[in-house]
């Protein structure tokens, strides 16, 4: 355990794990902060043992940690220094896997599909939500529920799961501020890179609650997109679920960077 009142100065960290765990995370905040830039080095292990109140031990696992993530590298005798890994990555303006079909984007040309925050609320994971978040079944998650509009046509609705350890403050104002794009607000506010996004599309018949909302009967036909999107890291950010009314959008799977 870290000694003192004083112990981790740094910017507020995301978990309450061992100290190097700790550790690392607020050195990969400063870092993504760019308070070192690329091939600046590290503050030596007696300094950062001193500001963190812990052993050279826990720092050298912190380091190591940080090490793992390719934020930086060690030279025999010379410290460790930040990698160009840890450049700032580019945000994902837009990053809805869908487009308007052709007829209705030259239909309405120079209107924006008008993105909805529907609700948020704290639920338990289940067995889908914590394979695919890497967390232990009946963990704390969000639940986010977004719907995509053109003028009064619902064109896609979204469900998107995150960890609440990974995004343990959330709130509709925070989302509102970020126009509702997750990528933004992992990016701005929680300094998250994003690194990958998998999605799995294929057809599927609405259930009876999605084809309501779509205003259409039960088994109408859909596109449903699943996406897990991942850190530089490698730690999963969400699990996404989208669903396409096919008359009005078609999946587009390269996000557009701002």
């Amino acid at each position: 355990m870290m000694r003192g009142s004083n112990s981790l100065d740094g910017p507020v960290v995301r978990s309450g794990g061992p100290a190097y765990q700790q550790i690392s995370e607020v050195l990969t905040d400063e870092i993504f902060r760019q308070t070192w830039k690329v091939g600046e080095p590290l503050p030596n292990e007696k300094k950062l043992s001193d500001r963190f109140q812990v052993s050279i031990g826990t720092i050298r696992r912190a380091i190591e940690s940080l090490e793992k993530s390719g934020l930086v590298t060690k030279m025999q005798g010379l410290g460790t220094f930040v990698t160009d890994k840890a450049l700032p990555s580019p945000v994902y303006d837009r990053a809805d896997p869908f487009k308007l079909n052709d007829h209705w984007a030259t239909e309405y040309a120079g209107t924006e599909v008008k993105t909805e925050l529907i609700s948020l609320e704290s639920i338990h994971a289940d067995t889908e939500e914590s394979r695919a978040l890497g967390i232990a079944l009946g963990d704390p998650i969000w639940l986010i529920e977004v719907r995509h509009m053109l003028h009064t046509q619902l064109i896609a609705y979204e469900q998107l799961c995150l960890s609440k350890k990974v995004f343990p403050k959330l709130s509709i104002e925070m989302l509102q501020k970020s126009a509702g794009n997750l990528y933004r607000l992992a990016s701005e506010v929680f300094q998250m890179r994003i690194g990958q996004m998998t999605d799995e599309v294929s057809v599927k018949s609405m259930e009876p609650r999605i084809a309501s909302l779509f205003n259409k009967i039960p088994d109408a036909p859909s596109l449903r997109v699943f996406r897990i999107t991942h850190s530089m890291d490698n730690t999963p950010l969400e699990k996404r679920e989208v669903w396409l009314d096919p008359s009005f959008a078609h999946y587009k799977a390269t996000p557009e960077l701002s």
